[in-house]
């Protein structure tokens, strides 16, 4: 009798991780939602990085307040821009309520991991109050054991940890989050070789060098964007056989990009100061170096963000040149799209990033990557944009960006 109550306890043992797991996944997300970043929200994230950029100096103390619906939606893009999954964000007096979903690969589908966590404010540090994985309740002392785990994982990368080790404090309340923050220099406020792996800093050096080669040829007439492009994917390309599409096309994208924006490439890598430097040059897109900027920055920040941040930061530039700039251009924002869609296509995966480097490598013009945008209304002041277009909701508004949108589609190289 005793032997078998033996091999009966032994034998829930053994399923208890089996069990755990069934409780711990589900076959439905309880958070799915799209990724929404509006204009404000990135007008708001540049006040935070201007202010921490320009007032904050190593040693001072710097407080940041953030909006609710801007940390429910930046949860959201960080969910999925690294888990493929959703987040939701709930902000109360003290606390933080935290929803994430995220798709298991690898398991029989469906299958979600559903957590549930509550932070609750502190002196210092939020503390872990409870988690929930899927229908499983995490015990309140295997939370405890968990959060340093967790931190002491996070703190792997020197980057996080410079950054964990600058909190201060987190305040909690309905209306904003307040991360206070001592800044002692470096960290993710300062570029650096460690934002690029070794692999990656290679892939850098190659485009680099390429790209000075060829800056010395055609003379000081500005170049056109699609001559720029076509030799640096066809290195993208050749060097892809065997190896990774994506991150050969990143490193494209970001050299040409820096070299369109006259910026050098030692502002974002400093041990670049020492590669040979492209002669600089005016780049031009359908005859106009604006709309090569336009496309350039959108395809760096889809193939290193998203197309979502990407779209946001375009329209953002726009309403900004209305109020106070060169107007709002929807010329700009076509090249922005095709920038985009551009960026997007070099990263889908290798089959989409292996198809673009033989399309450009083969030869391309201008026009094969910007859509017909003449006849596109452009340099409104804002009160004249509001009374032709109603604003970026109104109808008026959505029918240009769709015939936008139909023109980038049609462009043989971004299919």
């Amino acid at each position: 009798m005793r032997t078998r109550w033996l091999l009966a306890a032994i034998g829930l043992l053994a399923l208890a991780p089996l069990a755990a797991l069934l409780l711990a996944l589900e076959r439905a997300p309880r958070v799915e939602r799209p990724v929404v970043i509006t204009p404000d929200q990135v007008e708001r994230a540049k006040r935070i990085v201007d202010t921490h950029r320009y007032r904050v100096r190593p040693g001072m103390i710097g407080v940041v307040n953030v909006l609710p619906d801007d940390a429910d939606a930046a949860a959201n893009y960080l969910a999925r821009r690294f888990a493929q999954g959703s987040a939701g964000v709930t902000l109360g007096e003290g606390k933080v309520d935290l929803q994430l979903s995220v798709p298991v690969l690898g398991y029989p589908p469906p299958a979600y991991l559903n957590i549930g966590a509550t932070l609750v404010q502190t002196l210092g540090l939020p503390r872990l109050e409870s988690l929930r994985v899927g229908r499983l309740p995490v015990p309140t002392a295997l939370v405890d054991r968990f959060a340093p785990t967790l931190l002491g994982w996070l703190g792997r990368d020197a980057e996080v940890r410079m950054a964990l080790d600058a909190l201060q404090q987190v305040r909690m309340s309905a209306s904003r989050l307040t991360i206070v923050y001592r800044w002692q220099g470096g960290g993710p406020f300062r570029a650096g070789s460690s934002v690029f792996a070794a692999a990656d800093r290679e892939r850098l050096l190659r485009q680099q060098t390429l790209l000075a080669t060829n800056s010395r040829r055609g003379g000081p007439a500005p170049a056109t964007l699609s001559g720029v492009l076509q030799p640096q994917l066809q290195l993208a390309a050749e060097r892809s056989a065997g190896g990774d599409a994506i991150a050969e096309n990143r490193a494209a994208i970001l050299v040409t990009t820096l070299h369109v924006l006259g910026v050098p490439l030692h502002q974002v890598l400093p041990e670049a100061a020492g590669w040979p430097r492209p002669v600089g040059r005016s780049v031009t897109l359908d005859g106009r170096d604006d709309l090569a900027k336009h496309f350039m920055l959108s395809a760096a920040i889809a193939a290193y963000a998203d197309t979502a941040l990407a779209d946001a930061i375009g329209l953002y530039k726009e309403i900004e040149d209305a109020r106070s700039g060169s107007g709002f251009s929807f010329n700009d924002l076509a090249a922005d799209r095709a920038g985009t869609t551009f960026g997007e296509k070099a990263v889908a995966g290798a089959a989409p990033a292996g198809q673009l480097q033989r399309r450009v490598a083969a030869g391309v013009q201008d026009t094969d990557l910007m859509p017909p945008w003449r006849d596109l209304p452009e340099s409104l002041p804002e009160p004249v944009f509001r009374q032709r277009f109603g604003g970026v909701d109104a109808p008026a508004y959505r029918a240009m960006m769709q015939e936008i949108e139909q023109r980038v589609a049609a462009l043989r190289v971004l299919r």
